[in-house]
C-alpha cells in the first residue's frame, strides 16, 4: 500500500494522507511528503492539515503541525525551522515571490493568520477584486510567540524572542525581545534577561 502511495503526484497523494488520524497518519504522512517537499525529514503533521505547494515547503526538525492548519506556498517558499509549533487551524500563505520564514522554536498559537499577500485597493474606480495582489515577506526570528488570533500581514518581520498578543493585528516590524499587543500592534513591554520588563 505504501509502495502505491509513494507512485502518486504530490497533490493527490496530500489528498489521500490528509484524513488518516492518529500516529499512523503522522507517520504516513512524514514518509510519503519527503520525497516532495522542498526539505524536511522529522516532522508531524496532523489529520486535517490541507498543503498547497510541497514542493516548495521545508520543515526544520522536530516541527509539529495541528490539525485544520492550512499552508499555501504554491509560488514561494515557506520555511520553518527547527522545533516550531503550529496550534489548530493556523494559516500560513507565501504568494508570489514573496517567501515566509519561520525561525527555531517559534510558537503559533491557534487560529493565527500569516500571508505574504495583500490585495491592492489604492483606486475607487476599478473593483478591489481586479486590482491584483501586492506581495512582500514575512520573516519571523527564533524564539517567537504569537498568541492566538493573531494576524501578521505582508512585509513584517518579527525580531528574535518577541511575543505577540492574543488578537493582535501586527502591520509594522517588531524589535526583538518586545511585547506587543492591540489592533494595530503596538510595544506593551520589553523582555529582559533578568525576567524584569522594562516599559
Amino acid at each position: 500500500m505504501l509502495t502505491s502511495l509513494l507512485r502518486m503526484p504530490g497533490e493527490l497523494l496530500g489528498a489521500a494522507l490528509r484524513g488518516v488520524p492518529g500516529r499512523l497518519g503522522v507517520f504516513l504522512r512524514r514518509v510519503a511528503y519527503r520525497r516532495f517537499m522542498a526539505g524536511g525529514r522529522l516532522f508531524d503533521i496532523a489529520a486535517g492539515v490541507e498543503i498547497q505547494g510541497l514542493a516548495n515547503l521545508s520543515l526544520g526538525y522536530d516541527v509539529c503541525i495541528e490539525s485544520r492548519c492550512t499552508l499555501l506556498c504554491p509560488n514561494a517558499p515557506l520555511t520553518m525551522g527547527e522545533h516550531c509549533y503550529l496550534n489548530r487551524n493556523v494559516r500560513l500563505g507565501s504568494s508570489g515571490d514573496a517567501p515566509l520564514t519561520l525561525g527555531d522554536n517559534v510558537m503559533i498559537g491557534p487560529n493565527v493568520v500569516m500571508d505574504t499577500s495583500r490585495h491592492n485597493m489604492d483606486r475607487t474606480d476599478v473593483p478591489m477584486k481586479e486590482q491584483g495582489l501586492s506581495y512582500a515577506p514575512i520573516t519571523v526570528g527564533d524564539d517567537v510567540w504569537i498568541g492566538a488570533n493573531a494576524v501578521v500581514v505582508c512585509g513584517v518581520t518579527l525580531g528574535r524572542g518577541c511575543v505577540v498578543g492574543a488578537g493582535s493585528v501586527v502591520t509594522h516590524d517588531v524589535e526583538p525581545h518586545a511585547v506587543v499587543g492591540g489592533v494595530p500592534a503596538r510595544v506593551i513591554r520589553r523582555r529582559t534577561p533578568s525576567g524584569d520588563n522594562i516599559s
